[in-house]
């Protein structure tokens, strides 16, 4: 797991413009699930940015970092911004510790792609071990297959050991599910380094509508989110 993502501060709580609405786009889609009187698991929770944007939908929220850092963050901030239902702990996701079945949704966001390939079998059959039976799971990730790489030939970050694509993400979690189900989060405007104007008007309408496009064409998306049905 040398790939690791290191932190050295709360990025993620800084973020503006195009990439603020990229990051927490995937939530649009996942909070019309999430049941009041549920408690949630957030696997690869960093330092809980977008755990404090869906806390107040849930009765409970368990979120897990493999890294102290962030969680350190994330736990002065939440005390500071007084949100009390969600507890933060260091784990493993090779080796979660917790009980069969012991949560009803699960959240797993840029977190499969830092996982080495012959690993990642290991950690969806953790995640699922800790779901109940029924209970919806919503994982994102890069998607190899998005249009930019199509036409300029895609290029794993280096953090990254694995992109995927939809049809080895459906390989992946199918036998697993009773349900499963695609949404892209942008369409890359079709030139590198594009987003750099994304903050510009007139641009910045266009950027917000590529957004929302990739609910519709998620094979282009840049990023993908899956939800699916544990079995």
């Amino acid at each position: 797991m040398e790939k690791v993502n290191e932190y050295v501060y709360p990025y993620h709580w800084g973020i503006i413009g195009f990439y603020k609405e990229f990051y927490e786009h995937p939530l649009s889609f996942v909070i019309p699930y999430l049941d009041p009187n549920s408690t949630v698991l957030e696997a690869g929770c960093g330092d809980g940015r977008l755990t404090s944007l869906y806390a107040s939908k849930v009765k409970k929220v368990v979120a897990v970092d493999n890294q102290e850092l962030p969680l350190s963050f994330a736990r002065l901030i939440f005390n500071n911004l007084g949100i009390l239902n969600v507890s933060f702990k260091k784990a493993n996701i090779t080796s979660l510790p917790f009980s069969d079945g012991s949560f009803d949704s699960l959240l797993s966001f840029d977190v499969i792609e830092h996982v080495p390939v012959d690993v990642l079998p290991t950690v969806i059959k953790e995640y699922f071990r800790v779901l109940r039976p029924g209970g919806y799971f919503f994982i994102t990730t890069p998607n190899r297959k998005e249009l930019r790489g199509r036409i300029f030939g895609h290029k794993t970050i280096d953090k990254h050991y694995y992109e995927y694509s939809i049809p080895e993400l459906r390989k992946l979690f199918s036998p697993c599910v009773l349900e499963v189900s695609f949404k892209g989060i942008y369409v890359p405007f079709p030139f590198p380094k594009a987003e750099h104007f994304s903050n510009i008007i007139p641009f910045r309408y266009l950027f917000r509508f590529l957004i929302r496009l990739g609910r519709y064409l998620p094979s282009l998306s840049t990023a993908l989110l899956i939800i699916g049905r544990k079995k």
